[in-house]
């Protein structure tokens, strides 16, 4: 009994010394506003073993803020091949993300996003101290020797609250990184950001979608000549915005009759958006022939060149249940705060021009940079594809010889229709709309 009451009184104790420590981290996220509060957040994580953290644990949103906060303030350090290097740890992240949060997966998915999040941003965090200033250096090594003691106590202690990323521990280390900075870095936010778009080398913001339209609106609305007669030299038309192709394909889900018409529209918005996408990425033959193929061919993949579908007697834009949406299936939660979202969902245009802007992006700083075509077994269409598909660590794994037997069908399938694009029938993507038997 005597022995129990020793255990009894240091299990107390211990319990004591963690609950200080739990108050401190707690404390240490109001406390950025100095130096010395820095100190003391910095102190903290250079104990032996971190406490057991109280609190509710960070969801995956809160996740996702405080990863592209960190991402966005250390992009802003840094230049060159580093900032590459950045861009395909953000994008991996991403993508792992989206995968990690499909229906059917269950469990808190944090620990392991923030594990890997780390595996892939510790190594070029470490190799960009040098060129940084003394005192970014030394907030970033703070930051780097936080997370490291996290990382180190590993998933299983993550997954059973041993140590829980809490919100006030996350905004805690974005302040040994940012101590001036006002915003929440847990704060969630869906507007485009030019400042994730200059991390990959996108440029500006694609043009905003115009007013939401549908087909029946060229019904309603009268010729310019009856609008004279109404409101003479006041045409609304031009407020309207949207090439006219666009305005024709938005809202409409053909029917058997209108089929042949409908796709031969999708043909020339593709081809059109085609040419913007390579003219931006300064694309020259044979590089945009096959562009271009790659363009068709992964619409016809990701959508059948679908952007709506009917949902009884609805007409909603064509989503998975992962978050792809639209005529390039682009994910809202993989490229938040790279594209409007809600244009993805309204606009066949926006949605068109954002696939074939990621898609140029993975064939010029990925699959032509590192030479895929010069590889054996290697080609710029399989592995952009590939890469727009799972992200940039799935550049290669087409030509792998221990693929993924379910990524192995969507790369055959996708080339499958890649070659029937290159033979000029493109148009064999009506086949999707024949009924299974």
């Amino acid at each position: 009994m005597r022995r129990f009451g020793n255990c009894k009184r240091g299990i107390i104790a211990w319990r004591t010394f963690w609950t200080i420590l739990c108050f401190i981290l707690a404390a240490a996220g109001q406390l950025f506003a100095s130096a010395a509060s820095n100190q003391q957040l910095a102190a903290v994580f250079e104990l032996p073993k971190l406490p057991s953290l109280s609190g509710a644990s960070v969801d995956w949103r809160q996740w996702d803020s405080f990863f592209t906060f960190v991402v966005k303030q250390f992009g802003q350090e840094i230049s060159g091949d580093v900032k590459d290097s950045l861009a395909d740890v953000f994008l991996d992240s991403r993508y792992e993300l989206t995968s990690s949060i499909a229906p059917g997966q269950g469990g808190n998915p944090v620990p392991q996003l923030f594990l890997n999040g780390w595996r892939r941003l510790s190594p070029v965090m470490n190799k960009a101290l040098p060129q940084l200033s003394t005192q970014t250096a030394s907030q970033y090594s703070s930051f780097i020797a936080a997370a490291d003691k996290l990382a180190l106590g590993g998933q299983a202690a993550l997954q059973t609250g041993l140590i829980n990323l809490s919100p006030d521990v996350l905004t805690g280390m974005a302040r040994l990184i940012a101590p001036s900075s006002a915003g929440n870095p847990l704060a969630y936010n869906t507007s485009v950001d030019a400042s994730l778009r200059g991390l990959l080398g996108l440029g500006s913001p694609l043009p905003a979608p115009g007013p939401r339209r549908s087909r029946l609106d060229n019904f309603f609305l009268p010729s310019k000549v009856q609008y004279a007669s109404i409101l003479p030299g006041w045409d609304p038309r031009p407020a309207l915005a949207a090439a006219p192709g666009t305005v024709k394909l938005n809202q409409w889900v053909p029917n058997d009759q209108e089929l042949q018409t409908y796709l031969t529209e999708v043909r020339g918005l593709l081809a059109r958006l085609s040419e913007i996408v390579a003219g931006k990425n300064k694309l020259v033959d044979p590089q945009r022939a096959t562009y271009r193929q790659i363009f068709f061919a992964a619409a016809w993949q990701e959508s059948c060149w679908r952007q709506f579908i009917k949902k009884g007697k609805s007409i909603t834009p064509l989503a998975s249940a992962t978050g792809d949406v639209g005529l390039m299936q682009v994910n809202r939660n993989t490229w938040r705060g790279i594209y409007d979202l809600k244009g993805l969902g309204d606009d066949i245009e926006y949605n068109g021009n954002a696939g074939g802007e990621i898609l140029a992006y993975y064939l010029t700083r990925y699959a032509l940079r590192k030479n895929e075509d010069k590889q054996e077994g290697g080609n710029l269409a399989r592995a952009t594809y590939a890469a727009y598909n799972g992200g940039p660590g799935h550049l290669s794994r087409y030509r792998s010889a221990k693929q993924n037997p379910a990524l192995k069908k969507v790369d055959e399938a996708f080339w499958e229709k890649y070659q029937a694009v290159s033979a000029g029938r493109e148009m064999d993507v009506q086949l999707c709309y024949r009924p299974k038997k």
